[in-house]
């Protein structure tokens, strides 16, 4: 993936950047699982299982170019509304 296709999720608190922060280091599902269990608060697993399922729908709109159909269809759904 090239430095113009990373994933960027904006809106994050300072707590779930910290948590996706420590996310991206894992280097397995094992590590992941882990990580995740041994989160302090219920709060943060949850907020991990999200950014995970946010950051897998971010990389495959990336991979299978989504993200300009996603453009176009919303861009097809406002001149609709117009």
């Amino acid at each position: 993936m090239s430095e113009h296709n990373m994933i960027s999720i904006t809106g994050l608190t300072d707590r779930q950047r910290s948590i996706m922060d420590l996310l991206w280091g894992c280097q397995d599902l094992e590590q992941l699982r882990a990580l995740i269990q041994g989160l302090p608060t219920v709060r943060d697993r949850i907020d991990a299982q999200g950014l995970i399922w946010i950051a897998q729908t971010e990389s495959l709109e990336l991979e299978q170019g989504l993200e300009e159909y996603r453009d176009a269809a919303n861009t097809a759904i406002n001149s609709a509304r117009g």
